[in-house]
């Protein structure tokens, strides 16, 4: 093995250490002193990082402050979990050690979407990016942005899984004869029934109607025959004795009371007036009765 070949493998055994060392710490309790190589430093990790279509997975992120360059109360985390479905609200803890405030940001997911699902079977999926802003305290503001690593999901069905025959359902599939409070054939015989009393209860109302304006019509004819010849006889009776015009002023007022009740009570005073109906008051009302009561 070549000089280049062992510093590639050495490299990268740093690198991953130094990751797990950061992840580690993120979840201690009693982190051990540790001094941050930047004002803010990001770092983002699975656990597991292979999981199955459907199983847990916490998406953990942990930043590291300075707090003698930066102002930890003032920062800001955008670490999206999509396509992962969250499961809970993100926990947040945080850690002093010396001037090193450590923030921890932990939020349980699960895959079941569509965009979990490989047709190979195993899926690398990639998230966005996490980024970080803070205040510093020169009157700055620090970035900080790291990509999350991959998420291997294993998919639950095989190829061979779905190569057998079409599978045999347990029960019948076939839907179950509908069933009715009333049978149809009924219920349009009912209806038809009905809408044949609707309308012989319409043709019976409308007969009704007609026989009884017919009867009104007669009524005001006759009415109005009988009020023109009690006129004449009241016009007759002028020049008869006080008992006749007593009596053509009765039949006046009985057959005005339905047409004009103040000409009826003119007309009764007056056939009652004493001693004697008077010949002009009468031939006044006559007059009267003729211009304003249609006959």
């Amino acid at each position: 093995m070549g000089a280049l070949t062992r510093l590639g493998l050495a490299a990268v055994v740093v690198a991953a250490a130094a990751v797990a060392a950061v992840l580690l710490l993120g979840r201690s309790e009693s982190p051990p002193g540790i001094a941050a190589t930047a004002p803010l430093v990001v770092r983002a990790g699975f656990e597991p990082t292979t999981v199955a279509f459907g199983d847990r997975v916490v998406a953990r992120v942990v930043v590291l402050l300075d707090r003698t360059a930066v102002r930890p109360s003032t920062l800001k985390l955008a670490a999206g979990v999509a396509p992962l479905t969250q499961l809970a609200a993100p926990r947040t803890t945080r850690t002093t050690r010396g001037s090193l405030s450590i923030v921890t940001y932990e939020v349980p997911a699960v895959c079941v979407t569509d965009g979990c699902v490989a047709p190979a079977g195993d899926l690398a999926l990639r998230l966005r990016g996490v980024t970080a802003t803070v205040a510093t305290r020169s009157g700055g503001v620090a970035h900080a942005a790291v990509a999350w690593p991959v998420l291997h999901v294993h998919g639950r069905v095989n190829a061979s899984d779905l190569a057998g025959a079409r599978p045999h359902f347990r029960g019948d599939t076939t839907p179950a004869a509908p069933s009715y409070r009333i049978a149809p054939s009924t219920l349009a015989a009912l209806l038809d029934a009905l809408a044949v009393l609707l309308v012989l209860g319409g043709v019976a109302l409308a007969a009704s109607e007609a026989r009884r304006l017919a009867r009104r019509r007669r009524g005001h004819a006759a009415a109005g025959g009988e009020l023109e010849r009690a006129l004449r006889l009241a016009r007759e009776a002028e020049s008869r004795t006080p008992p006749d015009r007593r009596r053509a002023l009765g039949l006046l007022a009985r057959l005005l009371d339905h047409r004009d009740a103040r000409l009826a009570a003119e007309a009764s005073g007056l056939a009652w007036a004493k001693p004697q109906p008077e010949l002009e008051a009468m031939s006044g009302l006559v007059a009267e009765i003729e211009h304003e009561v249609p006959s």
